[in-house]
C-alpha cells in the first residue's frame, strides 16, 4: 500500500498573509486543493493522510467534502515543526494500519507544492521500492559561495553535485517508522524527511523534479503559480 502524507499545518511566515498559506486562493480554489487533487488522481496512491493545525481541521474537512476527495483517510493534527507533523503522520499510520505490508511506502508532500506531476509520484515510489527512500529535487543553477563569520567570501562551492530538495519524498514504511522514532528520541530536527533516513546510514535516491514542482513560500511564488495555472488552461 502507498500512503501519501500531505503536510499543511505551517503558517508560512515569509508569505506574510497572516494565515495558513495552503488556504490562500489560487485560481478560485484553495492552494491545498491542487496537491490533494494530484494525489487523488494518482493510480499508485491508495490512501491520503492530511496533516493540519488542530484548529483548522473543520476548514480542511469542508474542502475535502466540497471537492469530493475520496482517498483522504483522515485529517489529523500537526505539530510545532514540519518534522513533528511528519512524525504524527507516521505514527497515525503505524497505529491505524495494523496489517500494513512491510513493502508499503509513505510519501511525504508539502501542501504548498501544488504542481507535483503524476510521473514524479510514480518515480519516487518506483525508486523507493528499489532503494528504500527517494526524493525529487532541482539541480542548483546559481553560483554558491561559502562565507566566513565576517561575511567575506572564502570560495565558490562546486554546484555540479548540489541539488535543491522538493517533495514528494518517499520512504519504505518500516524505515520511516525507525527514522522518525530515532530522530524523536535524539531530539534531532532535520531539514527534510529523507535526512532522517540518512542519519541511519541509508542511501537516498535523488530524482530530478519537474520545472513547475516548487514550494510556494513568498508572494512572488504565488504569483508565478497563478501564471502557471493560467497557462495550463
Amino acid at each position: 500500500m502507498n500512503i501519501a502524507i500531505i503536510l499543511a499545518s505551517g503558517m508560512g511566515k515569509r508569505m506574510g498573509a497572516g494565515k495558513n498559506k495552503t488556504l490562500l486562493n489560487l485560481g478560485n480554489k484553495p492552494l491545498i486543493f491542487y496537491a490533494l487533487e494530484n494525489f487523488e488522481k494518482s493510480k499508485v496512491i491508495d490512501k491520503i493522510i492530511l496533516v493540519v493545525k488542530e484548529e483548522e481541521k473543520k476548514v480542511f474537512q469542508l474542502i475535502v467534502e466540497k471537492y469530493k476527495l475520496k482517498k483522504i483517510e483522515a485529517i489529523i493534527s500537526g505539530g510545532k515543526e514540519r518534522q513533528d507533523s511528519g512524525y504524527n503522520g507516521v505514527i497515525f499510520v503505524k497505529e491505524n494500519f495494523k496489517k500494513l505490508e512491510k513493502d508499503s511506502i509513505l510519501i511525504f508532500h508539502n501542501g504548498a507544492n501544488p504542481f507535483v506531476a503524476q510521473n514524479e509520484i510514480e518515480e519516487v515510489i518506483l525508486n523507493t521500492k528499489k532503494f528504500g527512500a527517494s526524493v525529487v529535487a532541482h539541480k542548483t543553477k546559481d553560483t554558491i559561495r561559502q562565507m566566513d563569520k565576517k561575511g567575506n567570501s572564502v570560495g565558490v562551492i562546486d554546484r555540479s553535485n548540489l541539488w535543491n530538495m522538493q517533495t514528494p519524498q518517499a520512504i519504505k514504511f518500516p524505515l520511516a517508522v525507525k527514522a522518525f522514532l530515532k530522530a524523536k528520541m535524539d531530539n534531532f530536527l532535520g531539514t527534510d524527511d529523507v535526512s532522517l533516513v540518512e542519519r541511519l546510514g541509508k542511501k537516498v535516491k535523488v530524482i530530478e523534479a519537474s520545472q513547475n514542482n516548487f514550494k510556494i513560500t513568498t508572494p512572488l511564488d504565488l504569483e508565478l503559480a497563478r501564471i502557471i495555472l493560467r497557462n495550463k488552461k
